[in-house]
């Protein structure tokens, strides 16, 4: 089951503390399980760029979509057995403390299906923690 790993800032969170940051030991661990995908930091948001159309216009503003206290500073994909691995492994990133980990469930799109049929049948699985993986069958998912 693949993971998107959100790493975020927390002005709430314990102050970073650079001797602290083990960051080279959590990736080197999780490159040996062999669960870590890909990850990268992120530029600041103040490098932001937001796209967007409105009828019709293209509009491109610099900077960050809202003002906020937290911004995501980082991402990561892991590719787990299961939530408890994913929470298992996020715990263990530095900026669980110094900042927040969101996971989320990557949920694969076919652009060749239908997008009602689409949309009815994530209707149903939406709050679900057994996604399928990408890449694997799912044998409780018909269709």
């Amino acid at each position: 089951m693949r993971y998107m790993m959100f790493v975020a800032t927390d002005p709430e969170a314990e102050p970073f503390v650079a001797e602290e940051d083990d960051i080279a030991d959590w990736a080197a661990d999780v490159d040996a399980r062999g669960v870590h995908v890909f990850g990268e930091r992120l530029r600041p948001v103040q490098d932001a760029t937001l796209v967007r159309v409105r009828g019709g216009e293209l509009l491109v503003t610099d900077g960050p979509f809202t003002e906020s206290k937290e911004w995501i500073a980082g991402f990561g994909v892991l590719d787990c057995r299961d939530l408890d691995e994913a929470i298992e492994i996020a715990r263990r990133h530095p900026m669980a403390r110094f900042g927040r980990i969101e996971l989320r469930p990557i949920w694969p799109l076919d652009v060749a299906e239908d997008p009602t049929a689409r949309e009815e049948r994530e209707a149903a699985d939406r709050g679900r923690r057994t996604e399928p993986s990408v890449g694997r069958s799912n044998p409780d998912r018909t269709g």
